[in-house]
């Protein structure tokens, strides 16, 4: 049935979609379906679809023919309904070959619906309630003759009957018959009428005597089920459900879903639909009194203890601390629920029984996004913020194709009998000045509240973050709410700017300014001047302690962040004043420290720690704790780490760009780190020795000269931009003016000059480069070692001395071909007619090419062909190729066409304005030697060009391409001569030659020459 109510759908749509199966939760726009069970039932049960788009459009209207269509699948299901034909006109406006009037036709016979007064049907017109209700009763059994759903009043006996059964059941807000019914209330009141019992007539005899004419009938019974489908629908109670007569494999029971609410469970034959929560008797967002709860179920006697049962989050509370009680009109000393708690009371009149549930909101942070995969659907990571569920843990995955941004603060629900997270959404939130702040007795008292900008939020029962009792008027808070607009979550805003850390710092007893050593999150490090002493005891920072900074003129003001977690010490005892950093000691013990890239999780240490923690504006170093510290990372969190070596930092942004670093039993690793909300924002790393951390190569840049561009001034910053490969991705990028390359800075003429591959660079907060460092091992030695082969000018740049010294060595290697059969490519040209090295490619090696513009696309080993005077770079480790760029270099030599030469059959055509189109014929291919070419082929330095012959008038146009191609992009792409034939006179004489020559595999260079026979277009 999807199938055929899909396509009935899809033709009252704005836009023209095709239909796909899906359930809502797999909707695209799944948010905005307020009838979730009834699409999710609907759709497995094949009466109504989404769109190819991915969603569902539930507030999209129905016409009444489409509405007949649904009828007929309802009853018939899609195979038979969709044959139904009409072998006259039901109504004068439906003739047999609409698309509707097989269905039409049907349900006029069945009397299921009725036209107009003026013989008409009015098929493409919107439906109302009224009139869609009248359609599902006759689906029922009702007669409209008998019941009254014909004449004057006929709506009014039709909404009486509908109401009464329960078709609108569930429906928020009041039935209005009137309005046009849209998709998802056309599922809702279709799934009541699969539960709803059919009914059924026993007389319907008319005897004429004479002039009186006896009518014998009787009034509509409920139809009687004595099969086998009898309890398919809920339970048995030997009548008819509509379900049961028409969807046998279909069937619902009575269950509880993960929070204990009493539900329904859909299945189609063993397979699971969904478990749908049934919609509460009452309720409440904050705390409820027991006979608050009496009178708002409208109850005349108590409903003794014993039949009621409380849920807290899917399982009887674990602390026996929300516990059933007897539900009194008198009971004002017990309660239910609390601020931001869901207390939804369920209540069944027939057991006379109470099911009270309580759902908390709790406030987490989204750690990392997944996109799905083959094996496995999109998911989000969430860590709790605070207070958490008993059951969960450090952090739980959550599947949803909705996006989220890292760091993101979320609202989400946790079902302790799933053990699982069951929702999760963006939590919104205030910004401003706390001007007025009421505390209680009681740490969260449902009447505390925080004000903002005047404005009175109170707080969740399960609100985390700064207490009342440490907030102060006038200080800026962000406040986080939940969804029934309590505060969940305060935080006081307390940045002033990026991150640094505080390394050393000396005050005026040694010179005429206060003054400290600051590592900033870019990786530069510099003595700056300060506002204030904070080597002083009124304004002390504990050295090792990571803050925020505002800069004026020259002079830093320094705050220290919340909490510093460090795992070691600095060394201040050094006479050397500001000699670079000063050494920080270990404070763990050796092999402690472990970070790696596919891992979120950083071990900081296993055995010793200490935090330095903000007071007032001074920051104190807590003792020793003992044990380990693993803390979270994600995408954004900033590493800086300190190369020994080089005597320099690094900075990588996310835990996916960022090296392996582990630190052994003689190689220790000091590491200072900020996390906020429990995710880490910034990590300074300190290695005893630069051989433990491992970069991997997709951190590789490469800067194409070609591509520089004029000097850029902006409010922030002075650069030159260039396309790039940097971190495995083909992008612009921004270089600084006078970037420092290997520790040494360059004039602004000299950047320019950059050419080659780079082993890591830093930026600053404005995503311009400001710090590139060469590969260590510029060369190639044939060892397992990491090596390259590059292509630099020279250039020299000034050192710390100022002295102007070479900051980047002269490279070259020219000359690229392969051994296919080995997977191998020949490397560096000898200038007579060898190569110098072999060199194996690894399975996944990134491939580019470069043109002599400078612009660098993908490319593919297929592609690769020799050149003797390409330039070639290359990263090379364990023996393998992991990385390979080719740029290519004009030699001025016209390529030597090989024996590669094909034809294939080309067509000649006018379209309707009169113009020349040239294709061709895809199966007509003919190389020579190549039996097996098909136009999947890559070539490089492809060239198409077209030449027509019109009334002996020659017209060439031709068409060249950068990089690798298939020849049927290059064939698809090609331009084609402008020509508007002017057909007055008569045919015209068109004769059409195509031409395309691209470098290939095996070395070759191919000319492929397509022809078309005479044309004479009139």
């Amino acid at each position: 049935m999807k199938k055929f109510l899909s396509l009935v759908l899809a033709l009252v749509m704005t836009m023209s979609l095709v239909t796909v199966s899906a359930g809502a939760k797999d909707f695209t726009d799944s948010s905005k379906i307020q009838y979730a069970e009834a699409v999710d039932v609907m759709s497995a049960a094949k009466v109504i679809d989404g769109y190819t788009d991915g969603t569902f459009n539930p507030t999209a209207t129905l016409t009444r023919g489409a509405a007949a269509k649904i009828i007929c699948n309802l009853i018939l299901g899609p195979t038979t309904a969709s044959a139904l034909v009409a072998d006259a006109a039901p109504y004068k406006d439906v003739p047999t070959n609409h698309t509707f009037a097989g269905y039409i036709a049907y349900c006029q016979k069945e009397g299921i619906i009725s036209g107009y007064a003026d013989g008409t049907f009015r098929p493409a017109n919107s439906l109302t309630g009224y009139a869609f209700m009248k359609m599902l009763l006759g689906a029922l059994g009702y007669d409209s003759a008998k019941e009254g759903y014909t004449g004057p009043n006929w709506s009014i006996n039709v909404a009486k009957r509908a109401l009464n059964i329960g078709l609108d059941d569930d429906l928020v807000g009041d039935f209005n018959g009137v309005k046009a019914v849209n998709r998802e209330e056309a599922c809702l009141y279709a799934l009541n009428t699969l539960t709803a019992t059919m009914v059924e007539y026993e007389k319907n005899s008319t005897v004429t005597v004479g002039n009186i004419t006896i009518k014998d009938q009787s009034s509509a019974k409920d139809m009687v089920n004595t099969g086998k489908t009898d309890g398919k629908i809920f339970k048995a109670d030997g009548k008819m459900q509509f379900a049961e007569k028409y969807f046998d494999n279909l069937s619902v029971t009575k269950g509880s879903d993960d929070f204990a609410r009493p539900a329904n469970v859909w299945k189609l034959k063993a397979e699971k639909i969904g478990t749908y929560a049934d919609t509460a008797d009452l309720t409440y967002t904050k705390s409820v009194d027991v006979c608050d709860i009496y009178k708002d179920l409208g109850l005349g006697s108590k409903i003794e203890k014993k039949d009621v049962s409380v849920y807290v989050d899917g399982v009887v509370d674990p602390e026996n601390k929300i516990v059933p009680v007897a539900i009194t009109k008198d009971n004002d000393d017990d309660s239910y629920g609390a601020n931001g708690v869901l207390t939804e009371v369920f209540y069944d009149d027939d057991a006379d029984t109470v099911t009270i549930t309580e759902v908390n909101t709790y406030v987490g942070e989204i750690s990392k996004s997944v996109a799905a995969t083959s094996k496995k659907d999109a998911y989000v990571v969430v860590i709790p913020e605070g207070v958490k569920p008993t059951s969960m843990k450090n952090s739980e995955e959550f599947e949803t194709t909705a996006s989220f941004d890292d760091d993101a603060y979320v609202l989400y629900t946790y079902s302790e009998d799933a053990k699982e997270i069951k929702s999760v959404e963006v939590a919104k939130s205030v910004s401003g000045e706390a001007t007025r702040i009421e505390n209680k007795a009681k740490v969260w008292d449902a009447n505390k509240a925080i004000y903002i900008e005047d404005t009175a939020y109170k707080f969740s029962n399960k609100a985390d973050g700064v207490k009342l009792d440490d907030a102060s008027v006038g200080n800026e808070y962000d406040v986080y709410l939940d969804a029934y607009g309590y505060a969940i979550y305060v935080e006081e805003v307390e940045e002033i700017g990026n991150y640094a850390l505080l390394v050393d710092y000396q005050n005026k007893t040694n010179f005429n300014s206060n003054k400290a050593m600051l590592v900033f999150a870019d990786g530069t490090e510099k003595v700056v001047e300060t506002a204030k002493d904070y080597k002083g005891n009124s304004n002390k920072l504990e050295l090792g302690t990571i803050v925020t900074y505002k800069e004026d003129n020259g002079v830093y003001t320094l705050k220290p962040v919340a909490t510093t977690i460090a795992t070691g010490t600095f060394n201040t005892a050094n006479s050397g004043l500001y000699e670079g950093t000063s050494e920080p000691k270990n404070q763990g013990v050796n092999g402690d420290f472990n970070l790696t890239s596919d891992k979120a999780g950083v071990q900081m240490t296993k055995t010793k720690f200490y935090t330095i923690d903000k007071t007032g504006s001074k920051s104190v170093a807590a003792s020793d704790t003992t044990g380990t510290k693993n803390v979270q990372t994600n995408s954004k969190t900033i590493f800086v780490v300190y190369n020994i070596d080089d005597d320099d930092y690094t900075v990588y942004t996310g835990i996916k760009n960022a090296p392996k670093i582990a630190s052994t039993a003689t190689k220790n690793v000091s590491a200072y780190a900020y996390v906020k909300g429990g995710m880490t924002k910034v990590m300074f790393i300190y290695a005893d020795d630069s051989s433990i951390i491992s970069d991997s190569n997709k951190k590789m840049v490469f800067l194409a000269n070609e591509s520089v561009s004029n000097l850029i001034h902006t409010k922030n910053s002075d650069y030159y931009t260039f396309n790039a490969v940097i971190n495995g991705e083909i992008k612009e990028v921004m270089v600084d003016w006078n970037v420092e390359v290997n520790g040494k800075t360059l004039a602004s003429a000299d950047v320019k000059s950059l050419n080659g591959l780079f082993e890591s660079y830093s930026v600053d907060k404005y995503g311009v480069i400001t710090r590139l460092t060469s590969y260590s091992t510029d060369a190639y030695n044939n060892t397992d070692a990491k090596q390259v082969f590059n292509n630099t000018p020279k250039i020299e740049g000034v050192d710390s001395s100022n002295n102007t010294v070479t900051a980047v060595a002269a490279k070259s290697t020219i000359g690229i071909d392969k051994k296919s059969a080995d997977y191998t490519v020949l490397v560096r040209y000898d200038g007579t007619k060898n190569f110098d090295y072999t060199i194996t490619v690894d399975d996944n090696a990134k491939i580019y090419a470069v043109d002599e513009d400078g612009n660098i696309t993908e490319s593919s080993y297929k592609a690769i062909t020799k050149d003797t005077n390409d330039k070639v770079y290359a990263v090379i480790e364990d023996y393998l190729v992991k990385a390979l760029v080719i740029e290519d270099v004009d030699d001025g030599k016209a390529p030597e066409v090989t024996e590669g030469n094909g034809t294939f059959d080309v067509t000649v055509s006018k379209n309707q304005a009169g113009e020349l189109e040239v294709n061709y014929v895809a199966n007509s291919f003919d190389v020579t030697d190549h039996d097996n070419f098909d136009l999947s082929w890559e070539g490089t330095k492809g060239k198409v060009t077209v030449t027509l012959v019109v009334d002996g008038e020659t017209f060439t146009q031709t068409t060249s391409y950068k990089g690798t191609q298939t020849v049927q992009y290059m064939l698809d792409n090609a331009k084609v001569p402008s020509i508007t034939l002017d057909l007055a006179s008569g045919g015209v004489k068109v004769k059409a030659t195509v031409t395309v020559t691209f470098d290939g595999m095996n070395n070759d260079t191919y000319k492929l020459v397509g022809t078309s026979g005479l044309s004479i277009l009139g």
